[in-house]
């Protein structure tokens, strides 16, 4: 099977960011003999500047390539990471047209250009299109108030409806997002639950260098450390994570890794605020943020107090649970049910500096014997849940079976023709 991937925003591990469609490409090349071809933008958003074709690295996979394609550098979330985003998905759209046919095209969001790209070349190429929701677009926009213009929240709206209508196959992240595209009156069975996961084995613990990536953090190893990864955006609350800090003792400490452009406001108020015990630190490769985190005592989940954050289910919670720490969130709904759930962590409240202050003392007060047991927690439900390689095995099913149906519809066509 040929397969296309496009994201905006996949990269690979060795890059940082979303590293879910570089390891599906994998699996399905390595483990299904499947050809796939990886569509990604050469402007890394994590670092948010292109990357020299010596950084690129090659994926080295039989059966796996790697299309990059530029788009518009931008720093700020302006009128440039919009041209960011038409670029890219009108490059795809040109490049695509050039390339032989895959026999299904896969596109991602959040931004909803891509897709519409993706959905344009399967009509042209003449293969099924389905389409992956990883935001919900243009609702979070609406809800963090970043969206007002009215008549692009109506052609947003207009297009996000025409594609679900037009997609062969839905690939959602959470239950909420199922159940949001559902009510919308599309069809349930089109559409399927692929949560983030793990790759088992890609990360091996190295009891000898925890005291190192302490040292890079910037904390004694006597401290406590809460640390967040991931974005650094208005979406994400982070003022609420550092002012936090305000409310914790000396021996504990928060260190967050990652960019964004929140990140800059973030150093400012540590300043205001004396915070020493709190570390801004710059985006790491994925390969070594398992090592940031397991150096940590625990880890933070943050988003807005929005609605359309309670059905999140970020990659981070993955990644936690894998490493084996306990997990505070501040989001209310998807995250704090599986985390409660599982005995593998708590809820702080929403954008409440001092209930965050308030679980991680009292995570700094368990039991080693607790601890242990929140790791195995965690490790359970990574198995059960959260394993990439069975979530791509089974994505790779449903495709299968779609493809097949796409065929034999084809075939009844020219039979009655």
């Amino acid at each position: 099977m040929r397969i296309w991937i496009a994201n905006h925003y996949a990269a690979p591990p060795h890059l940082g960011g979303i590293t879910r469609h570089y390891e599906l490409a994998r699996e399905w090349a390595t483990e299904e003999q499947a050809e796939v071809t990886l569509w990604l933008s050469s402007f890394n958003h994590v670092r948010r500047r292109l990357i020299r074709e010596a950084e690129r690295g090659s994926a080295d996979i039989p059966g796996l390539r790697l299309r990059w394609l530029w788009s518009f550098p931008h720093t700020r979330n302006d009128f440039r990471r919009v041209l960011n985003m038409v670029s890219f998905s009108c490059l795809f759209l040109l490049a695509g047209c050039f390339r032989r046919r895959p026999d299904l095209l896969y596109a991602s969001s959040p931004h909803l250009l891509t897709p519409l790209a993706g959905w344009l070349l399967s009509k042209v190429k003449r293969c099924p299109f389905v389409l992956e929701v990883r935001d919900l677009w243009p609702d979070t926009l609406i809800q963090m108030k970043g969206l007002k213009n009215s008549a692009v929240i109506k052609a947003l709206t207009r297009l996000e409806s025409f594609l679900y209508r037009r997609a062969d196959k839905i690939v959602v992240l959470t239950e909420y997002q199922r159940k949001f595209i559902a009510s919308k009156g599309i069809d349930p069975h089109k559409i399927s639950l692929i949560p983030n996961g793990i790759v088992p084995g890609s990360w091996h613990p190295r009891e000898s260098e925890k005291r190192s990536y302490r040292r890079r953090m910037g904390v004694d190893p006597y401290r406590f450390v809460a640390l967040y990864a991931g974005a650094h955006g208005p979406a994400n609350a982070l003022e609420h994570v550092v002012r936090a800090a305000v409310h914790l003792p000396a021996e504990c400490a928060i260190v967050l890794i990652g960019d964004g452009p929140e990140k800059g406001r973030l150093r400012h108020l540590k300043k205001e605020l004396g915070l020493h015990h709190v570390h801004l630190l710059d985006p790491v490769p994925k390969e070594e943020i398992y090592h940031y985190i397991d150096a940590a005592d625990c880890g933070i989940i943050s988003l807005a107090d929005h609605e359309i954050f309670r059905g999140a289910r970020p990659n981070k919670l993955f990644d936690y649970l894998y490493v084996g720490k306990p997990v505070i969130t501040t989001v209310d709904g998807e995250i704090r049910w599986i985390l409660e759930e599982n005995g593998v962590g708590l809820f702080s409240g929403a954008e409440n500096p001092q209930g965050l202050a308030e679980a991680i003392k009292k995570l700094m007060n368990l039991s080693q014997q607790e601890r242990d047991r929140i790791a195995k927690n965690g490790q359970r439900y990574i198995e059960r849940f959260g394993n990439r390689r069975e979530l791509a095995r089974k994505l790779f099913r449903e495709l299968a079976t779609l493809l097949h149906s796409e065929i034999k519809q084809m075939e009844e066509v020219n039979r009655s023709g």
